[in-house]
């Protein structure tokens, strides 16, 4: 069996990889990704959702009403089924995005981040909430005072429904998981010698909280769009950290003054649309010093070296509601089913390159680039900057199907790359130039 075979999960007698990819619409169903390793199942997401409080809630629209009928559903849809026509909370412009994040700080003082020692993480929701954007935050009750004291406005929506993170539903029942097997999984990983260069198993992705919030990120974009109070159709995931205190100063040495005072631009966001359409998202990439594994590479079928995909940073995510509910759910079972073969999946960027080869056409990516001196600084994952307004109009990030740029040469994707513009552009001649 070739490893394109092996990585696909196909027999000797079966279709290679890139032939699967070739027979594939927009769309692959949940319970068939082309990465199965022979068939092995975890749960499902409509286990552990179907039971949970937003599942009754009236969903805005009718596209996310049907998205939601047939995810449950599992076949043909059962009609009549409602849905939201008008939003709870007019939104503050037509076609405005929401932007949606997470903060729960570790409650264990001998952990990163735990509450007391938050102060800087709080500083960068204050400026996510200065940006003025529409938001959608989800804290644990003790935090709820002093992140809605962050804004006065009704755009700013604090969800505490969730006391800790672990009881977000697919959490829930992966505590013990996340807190005993995946920390043993972690120390059974095979990449400590010197033939895997500087790449290594990353240590501070070996702690229970940290999996847990990694894996909610999926379920608070599913969670979110079920609320929806804005109507809205455009979203934003982004971390609580996204806005670090060491990024670019403007003139008067504010830390990222000029990007939350820009704000966000829809028309960047319908760029991105247009590429990922009603199937996925657009997330940005980490540079390639440390080179980047191909379908065939071992870390794709063999847990011991699973550390080996990582890829996406998966900070920053965009889409529509469509498309962030597929990614969603996808993340979620890919989780599921890694757990069921023996995976790590305690970080969500050795998660995502799975989700992006399991179930193609949902992960499109903004290629690694070198910001213009004037923005620079240490931590320059691209998805910092390209949705604001920052650049204009004209400058618009690159957007490519990973599939074609990183996981199989050769493969014609389909749906074509969409090249740079504006500060944007060439954004890998500097590291090609070194």
């Amino acid at each position: 069996m070739s490893s394109t075979e092996a990585t696909a999960g196909a027999s000797s007698r079966g279709p290679s990889y890139r032939e699967k990819l070739n027979n594939i619409g927009d769309i692959t169903p949940l319970d068939a990704p082309l990465i199965s390793w022979g068939g092995q199942r975890g749960r499902s997401p409509t286990e552990y959702l179907k039971d949970y409080k937003t599942s009754y809630t009236i969903p805005f629209g009718y596209e996310v009403a049907t998205w939601r009928q047939k995810f449950f559903g599992g076949g043909e849809m059962m009609l009549p089924f409602s849905f939201r026509t008008e939003p709870d909370i007019e939104p503050s412009k037509p076609h405005e995005p929401t932007i949606v994040l997470l903060f729960y700080p570790r409650p264990d003082e001998n952990e990163a981040r735990p509450i007391h020692r938050s102060a800087s993480y709080l500083r960068r929701i204050d400026r996510i909430a200065r940006m003025g954007e529409q938001t959608i935050i989800y804290v644990p009750p003790e935090l709820k005072s002093a992140v809605q004291g962050m804004r006065g406005d009704h755009y700013w929506h604090v969800i505490d429904d969730y006391p800790t993170i672990w009881d977000m539903p697919n959490n829930a029942y992966q505590k013990d998981n996340f807190a005993t097997k995946q920390p043993a999984l972690f120390e059974q990983f095979d990449g400590y010698t010197d033939a895997d260069g500087d790449l290594r198993p990353e240590p501070r992705y070996n702690r229970a909280h940290h999996s847990a919030v990694c894996n909610a990120k999926a379920f608070v974009m599913y969670d979110a769009i079920m609320r929806n109070p804005f109507g809205s159709d455009d979203w934003m995931y982004v971390d609580a950290g996204f806005l670090f205190d060491d990024g670019p100063q403007d003139d008067d040495g504010t830390p990222w003054g000029e990007l939350f005072r820009a704000g966000l631009d829809s028309e960047k966001f319908e760029r991105a649309i247009r590429m990922s359409r009603d199937t996925g998202v657009v997330m940005g990439e980490y540079s390639h010093r440390h080179g980047c594994p191909d379908a065939e590479d071992e870390c794709f079928t063999n847990p011991k070296r699973s550390w080996r995909a990582r890829q996406f940073i998966a900070q920053v995510y965009v889409g529509n509601s469509l498309g962030m509910l597929n990614y969603s759910v996808r993340f979620m079972q890919t989780v599921d089913d890694m757990d069921a073969n023996g995976f790590y999946t305690g970080r969500e960027e050795l998660v995502v390159p799975f989700v992006a080869l399991r179930y193609p056409n949902t992960v499109f990516s903004v290629p690694y680039f070198r910001l213009p001196p004037r923005l620079d600084y240490a931590w320059q994952f691209p998805m910092k900057f390209v949705f604001s307004k920052v650049g204009g109009p004209k400058s618009v990030p690159p957007i490519v199907d990973p599939i074609a740029t990183l996981y199989c040469k050769g493969y014609t994707p389909r749906r074509p790359n969409m090249p740079a513009g504006g500060i944007y552009e060439d954004p890998r001649k500097e590291d090609d130039e070194e």
